[in-house]
């Protein structure tokens, strides 16, 4: 995970700019939060980021956070202690502070070590009652003996409209170009979502994603989805703009490649 940069700055912008130009003054389906710089993930930065968007002039449907916008300490057994804590976590996260977006979708993680050993990547939906909960299904390669997986049927969710919920690598499940190579459960699990996927007849898909610093990472998974889920009006990836090795896109780049139909990009800067 990084580290916390020495002096953290949040910069947003005093108005919504960009959501005049974009989208008239009209209310954004999709509000997602682009961090630019060594995030630190911690909650208190986290809560930070939370009251300066709150104090900016816009209104959307959903406001989406990047995966692991903020950490919370690891004490469970099973998913579900993991999901019931991430709720109480959110709550804290966001108290005192009103946002104007009808829906929150905070990327909470938790872990007990490295990615071998048992972790968390939580979606919290913060909505009127009742709150719903998600997570990661789809894990890398290296994570694949650690992560503790959501139950598939959370990613689908009916609130102003029908949602389809990605935790990252999750995204990954669209990605034909590996369609021919994977095999046994990764395979199995890559056709049973996309066919629920079909099913559930989509209209927003919802990207968490923990780093984020080109789009060519998720472009061809988009790209798929699109073909293969045509229900799907609006979607948006979420995330950290920031690679230590040094980013390898433009930011305006990324942000257009990620992103369709009502988004409204929110940029947090912590350089």
């Amino acid at each position: 995970m990084s580290r916390h940069p020495k002096e953290t700055l949040f910069n947003l912008p005093t108005k919504t700019e960009i959501a005049d130009i974009q989208l008239h003054g009209k209310k954004a389906k999709i509000a997602r939060v682009f961090i630019v710089g060594n995030y630190s993930r911690s909650p208190e930065d986290a809560k930070k980021i939370l009251q300066k968007i709150s104090e900016l002039e816009f209104k959307a449907t959903y406001l989406l956070t990047p995966s692991a916008f903020a950490i919370m300490p690891w004490k469970f057994s099973s998913f579900k202690e993991a999901a019931r804590a991430g709720m109480s976590f959110a709550v804290e996260l966001l108290e005192g502070i009103e946002i104007n977006a009808d829906h929150i979708f905070l990327g909470i993680d938790s872990y007990s070590g490295g990615l071998t050993k048992p972790h968390v990547e939580l979606s919290v939906v913060c909505s009127p009652e009742p709150w719903h909960i998600t997570g990661k299904i789809y894990p890398t390669p290296a994570q694949h003996k650690g992560l503790i997986k959501a139950d598939m049927d959370s990613h689908f969710l009916e609130l102003d409209d029908r949602i389809a919920i990605l935790c990252c690598h999750d995204l990954s499940m669209f990605n034909p170009r590996s369609d021919s190579t994977a095999k046994g459960w990764r395979r199995e699990m890559k056709e049973k979502f996309r066919e629920r996927m079909k099913e559930f007849n989509p209209k927003i898909a919802l990207h968490h994603s923990h780093y984020t610093d080109t789009p060519y990472t998720w472009l061809a998974s988009w790209r798929n989805l699109e073909r293969k889920v045509p229900s799907v009006e609006h979607y948006a990836t979420s995330g950290v703009y920031y690679n230590e090795k040094g980013v390898r896109a433009g930011i305006g780049e990324t942000l257009k490649l990620t992103k369709k139909g009502s988004v409204l990009d929110v940029l947090v800067d912590v350089s």
